[in-house]
């Protein structure tokens, strides 16, 4: 009998006849494909002692929440009639003995606060959501579930207590021993019941592993400290702490070790900390301090130093010796400008990305430039928006050429945006915030679109059945129902597999590698040619390229323009082209600028190049021109 990775010894886990019980679980998700996902995580983690329903339809998840009959609802943000939010509301009216966990494919600080708000136990990003991070979400809201239970059976007991000693005090007023007997019985009862509140309120605004303030409790401190500053004057200081190597840590040695590294974290932050300063865990291995009357930036540096010297030394957790380290994102505020807590933490968290950049071991603090950076991203959001479907947003092609026929074999799809007022807007600057906002799906369903519009365009010219390569996003592999898309815009345009490709970088590949894998095996049985785009560039390029089911291989530019100086950059060459011709798959070689790099490219056996030394990216009709006066040179070439 196959079990699951369950096994946790929660009180009222047993059925009447001492027999264990799973929690009774309940996903609603109006995405079939995003129930399947979570179904089959679920089924990972408790094997057969899963019990689980799932419901798609607003009107029934209503219902049933409102209706109870389950412990843990995992419950989708986005469904059509309502959110997520507003389900989540209705079910924890009256403090009911249920868990929520709310799960979303965009990142959100307000669905954030929202969801904790509410009274959500976690809030997961479904584009994050694997094994390890569902089964600690779980086991989270399963333990404030028990707790939760355990503080409405006490608060139950002294209420019925109270009611009795009430009613005995009024039978028996006449006697004075006995009343005063109750009373005392009484005050002892008001006590626990105070004690019980207590207990509640802390369990409430604290976070259960470690024991310190959580992110609810954190925003109201944060709060009242900017409030605190501004009136005062006395500078203050937030820092964002994420522990180095934490993922690497829960997958090697097991989340109870995991679990143990963020408790001697939390304890090594809080020995030198003040009364007067707040260290919170907001999630996972995310950390924050406030520290408060603080002079500037020289007070907040022997702070930031302080929590980097706190990881130097190695950890031991259950005899297991661990090595960590930590990135730390420095927002000093001096009081003197109208700042929301929200303004601040997105300014902490944009010098806590910078120092990940650094690498480990690193703080930084926010700046001038990074103000900057917020406020263009900020821009930026609102105007893609406004964008896609107009004429700022349009494709250019660069052609991929055979090295031996010097014909062109396909091309590239490449997106450009070119905004009225800021110009030209780079893709390493727009793609990556579509991606995070979720507009990425709505901006890559119209490059599909007006990819499978130019592949008509092109009927009856030079480039007719040339097909034309899409790169696809980790959020469009993951969350988007890509494969539907493409079925459909195939049969409206009247498009053949044939007549374009796709190509998934590695690290797209790897957010979801299973999911991943899946959905690339359906579009590539139906026909369509599957790129692994800048190989070399991830954590498992050889992996990979023996795990996708894929066509063809390309060599990433970094490669290729140094492939000619150093030895390093010409092995990984040569042995991409050996690895993919041995696999069945052909080879095409990015970046390529000079004669000299197509030359040793043609003498290693690679198949195709792309590059400015045939072209740079053209649209669609200047390609045709180009292609239509070129092609006879490049044929004299070759030959």
């Amino acid at each position: 009998m196959r079990c699951g990775m369950w096994n946790w010894d929660a009180d009222g886990g047993n059925d009447a006849a001492g027999q264990r019980v799973s929690p009774r679980l309940l996903v609603i998700d109006d995405d079939e494909a995003d129930r399947l996902i979570t179904k089959r995580l679920l089924g990972r983690i408790f094997g057969d002692d899963l019990d689980l329903e799932t419901i798609a339809d607003w009107d029934q998840a209503v219902a049933a929440v409102e209706a109870g009959g389950h412990d843990i609802y995992l419950v989708d943000h986005f469904l059509g009639a309502g959110t997520g939010i507003e389900l989540i509301e209705r079910g924890t009216r009256g403090e009911p003995d249920r868990a929520f966990i709310l799960l979303t494919g965009q990142e959100s600080r307000s669905i954030d606060l929202e969801a904790t708000r509410v009274g959500a136990a976690d809030y997961l990003m479904k584009s994050e959501l694997d094994v390890s991070r569902l089964e600690r979400s779980l086991r989270y809201a399963w333990e404030m579930l028990k707790h939760k239970r355990l503080l409405i059976d006490q608060a139950t007991e002294l209420r019925l207590a109270k009611s009795a000693i009430a009613e005995d005090a009024r039978k028996y007023l006449d006697m004075a021993r006995t009343l005063r007997k109750m009373q005392g019985d009484l005050r002892q009862a008001l006590v626990r019941a105070e004690n019980g509140e207590k207990q509640y309120r802390w369990l409430a605004q604290h976070d259960l592993l470690t024991g310190i303030p959580n992110r609810s409790l954190f925003l109201a401190q944060l709060q009242k400290d900017l409030a605190s500053a501004e009136r005062s004057g006395q500078a203050m200081a937030l820092y964002m702490i994420d522990l180095d190597r934490f993922k690497f840590v829960n997958d090697s040695h097991g989340h109870k070790i995991g679990d143990g590294l963020l408790v001697q974290f939390a304890s090594r932050l809080s020995r030198f900390l003040r009364k007067t300063d707040t260290l919170a865990r907001l999630g996972g291995d995310e950390f924050a301090i406030i520290t408060t009357n603080l002079d500037r930036e020289a007070s907040a540096s022997v702070t930031a130093e302080k929590i980097i010297d706190a990881v130097a030394d190695p950890f031991v957790v259950d005899g297991h010796h661990i090595e960590s380290g930590a990135s730390v994102g420095v927002v000093v505020f001096d009081g003197f400008e109208q700042v929301t807590p929200d303004e601040l933490m997105q300014r902490s968290d944009f010098a806590l990305y910078r120092a990940k950049d650094s690498g480990r071991q690193q703080y930084q603090f926010f700046d001038e430039e990074l103000n900057r950076v917020i406020l263009r991203n900020n821009l930026l959001k609102q105007e893609i928006q406004k964008a896609i479907g107009t004429d700022q947003i349009h494709l250019v092609f660069q052609p991929k050429i055979d090295v031996a026929t010097k014909s062109i074999k396909g091309v590239e799809a490449l997106t450009r945006w070119t905004h009225p007022e800021l110009g030209v807007v780079s893709p390493v600057e727009f793609i990556p915030l579509a991606e995070m906002t979720g507009q990425i799906l709505e901006l890559s369903d119209w490059v599909l679109e007006a990819a499978f519009r130019t592949i008509c365009q092109w009927r009856g010219s030079v480039l007719e059945n040339v097909p034309i390569a899409l790169n696809v996003s980790a959020v469009q592999l993951k969350n988007g129902d890509l494969v539907n898309t493409v079925k459909d815009l195939m049969r409206r345009y009247r498009i053949r597999p044939s007549e374009f490709a796709l190509e998934i970088t590695e690290t797209t590949a790897l957010e979801d590698l299973e999911a991943g894998i899946d959905r690339i095996t359906a579009l590539r049985n139906m026909g369509i040619s599957i790129a692994i785009d800048d190989f070399g560039t991830g954590y498992s390029s050889l992996a990979l390229a023996t795990t996708l089911p894929a066509d063809q291989l390309k060599i990433d530019k970094s490669f290729v323009s140094g492939m000619l100086t150093r030895s390093s950059d010409a092995a990984a060459v040569k042995a991409s082209i050996t690895l993919a011709h041995a696999m069945g798959m052909h080879v095409v070689a990015e970046g390529v600028e000079h004669m000299a790099e197509f030359e040793y490219l043609e003498r290693h056996g690679c198949d195709q190049v792309q590059g400015y030394l045939i072209v740079k990216p053209l649209k669609a009709l200047d390609l045709v021109e180009w292609y239509a006066v070129e092609r006879d040179k490049l044929l004299r070439q070759a030959a």
